[in-house]
């Protein structure tokens, strides 16, 4: 999907799984976090935010990447534990795009097997920082994930801040010069 080509982008999928996450967040208030809870609330928005203008720009499913982003941290959001939380949470994510589907997908649309297949993998291998493969949607949310730290001002060193500088110059030359 280039970007020139959209005209009208539908995130009615998304904007229904960012506030199960968020209510989600909210009903666990009580439980002893790694993270405050308010980090997990501004990193699912932004890292979805986030998520969208780097997928327009790589031609991956801007609404498909969002969801990603909200996502991508479901165990610390579930648990508050951070420790190995990609890998863990994977399976978790996979539970919940499905009960997603289950109960909104004629409402909303039902998110694809593929898609949701894309989602898992990108969740589970996102804390792996340092490796890069060829794999498009992968690399997305880790450069998502670091961006965001990057962004909201957190320690940011070495492979976060590589592909926290990559992403910058990305979405900042990539837009060309204004007519």
């Amino acid at each position: 999907m280039k970007f020139q080509e959209i005209k009208e982008i539908n995130f009615k999928r998304l904007n229904m799984i960012q506030d199960l996450l968020i209510a989600e967040l909210l009903n666990k208030k009580e439980i002893k976090r790694d993270q405050p809870m308010e980090w997990s609330l501004r990193h699912l928005c932004s890292c979805s935010q986030l998520a969208k203008l780097l997928a327009l720009n790589r031609e991956i499913d801007p609404e498909i990447a969002g969801i990603a982003g909200a996502v991508h941290d479901l165990y610390i959001i579930q648990t508050g534990i951070f420790e190995n939380h990609g890998p863990i949470g994977a399976p978790k994510v996979k539970a919940f795009l499905e009960d997603f589907n289950s109960k909104f997908g004629l409402e909303c649309g039902a998110i694809s097997t593929s898609d949701i297949d894309l989602i898992v993998e990108a969740t589970e291998k996102h804390i792996q920082k340092a490796e890069f493969n060829d794999k498009p949607f992968v690399e997305l949310i880790k450069d998502v994930d670091a961006l965001d730290r990057f962004l909201h001002g957190k320690a940011t060193k070495d492979y976060y801040f590589t592909r926290s500088e990559k992403c910058l110059k990305e979405m900042v030359f990539s837009t060309g010069t204004p007519s």
